[in-house]
């Protein structure tokens, strides 16, 4: 048999089939956890982030406030680089540092009638930026505070659990969420026409804790008035503005990686490879000598011998 007849054979080597079968099983694996992470996604994203969907991040409040009616949006870019509206309430939690212009634009915006809720993190190292005589973040842990005072952001509240870390003390500390051995989880000022909001420890406003004790009704009242405009701050948690290839969810990546194993797995299955060569038959006696043979046993019957020995001195190649 020819080469190119070998060739057209269908045929998988070993050593192919288990390449085939390898990919085949990664890409059954990518399908099934796509499938698992829809059904039950993990837990992931930076603490205090609306993204997170750890104990530690605030996706459940997100989607709390859009819940009750707040149009909620998240900021990629520095906030000196975007324009608030007065109607805005800017959410700034968990940040280490803030830009020195972030800080002024954050301060012409309450100004101009926005809010801003601003509270864990490096607090020594953000106060400043944004309020002029800061309360210090050097008070005692609170796990549960009692509320104090008739302010918006109080109402409804009665007591509030958090996960322990510091208060506020000094003079610019109003006891408003106060626990037993003093300090105030939250402090409230005034500049221009607009609020600012400070909380010495965010958990109140976490997945952990948000269904505790009046924890929701807390978050409620921070975001202002109904129906208002409620942007968090995802800039300062390492998220930054997608493009091009970047731009796409990181499991349409899993989706296509799957679908380009596959791909392969077809790709291998279905080519047409050189195999081993087809062992050779025995040659068959070709057709005349049949024939010949055939009407030997024919005039043998019929008992003409000379007429038979001439049929066999042929067909043994004589003359």
């Amino acid at each position: 048999m020819s080469v190119s007849a070998i060739a057209r054979r269908p045929g998988v080597s070993g050593r192919a089939g288990w390449v085939t079968a390898a990919v085949g099983v990664l890409a059954a694996f990518a399908v099934v956890g796509l499938i698992s992470d829809a059904i039950a996604p993990t837990p992931q994203g930076p603490a205090s982030s609306s993204y997170a969907t750890t104990p530690a991040g605030v996706a459940a409040w997100a989607e709390l406030l859009a819940r009750a009616g707040h149009p909620v949006a998240r900021l990629r870019r520095p906030v000196a680089d975007v324009s608030l509206s007065a109607r805005d309430t800017l959410v700034v939690l968990g940040a280490t540092a803030l830009p020195v212009a972030d800080g002024r634009a954050i301060d012409r915006f309450v100004a101009a009638g926005g809010r801003l809720v601003l509270g864990g993190g490096d607090l020594a190292a953000t106060l400043p930026r944004v309020v002029r005589d800061p309360p210090s973040p050097a008070g005692p842990p609170i796990t549960l505070a009692r509320a104090r005072g008739a302010l918006p952001e109080l109402a409804g509240v009665q007591t509030v659990h958090a996960a322990g870390a510091s208060s506020f003390i000094g003079p610019g500390a109003a006891p408003l969420l106060t626990g037993g051995g003093g300090g105030s989880l939250l402090a409230v000022r005034t500049l221009g026409a607009g609020r600012l909001d400070l909380l010495s420890d965010p958990s109140p406003l976490q997945n952990r804790l948000l269904g505790v004790a009046d924890d929701a009704q807390l978050a409620l009242d921070l975001a202002g008035g109904r129906a208002r405009p409620v942007v968090f701050d995802e800039q300062i948690h390492g998220f930054a503005p997608a493009n091009g290839l970047a731009a796409l969810p990181e499991r349409w990546w899993l989706a296509l990686g799957g679908l380009a194993l596959a791909g392969v797995a077809w790709a291998l299955s279905r080519g047409r490879r050189l195999g081993p060569a087809d062992p050779l038959r025995a040659a068959a006696a070709p057709p005349r000598a049949e024939y010949v043979e055939a009407m030997a046993d024919v005039l043998a019957r019929a008992g003409d011998e000379r007429t038979l020995a001439d049929l066999l001195t042929r067909a043994r190649g004589g003359t």
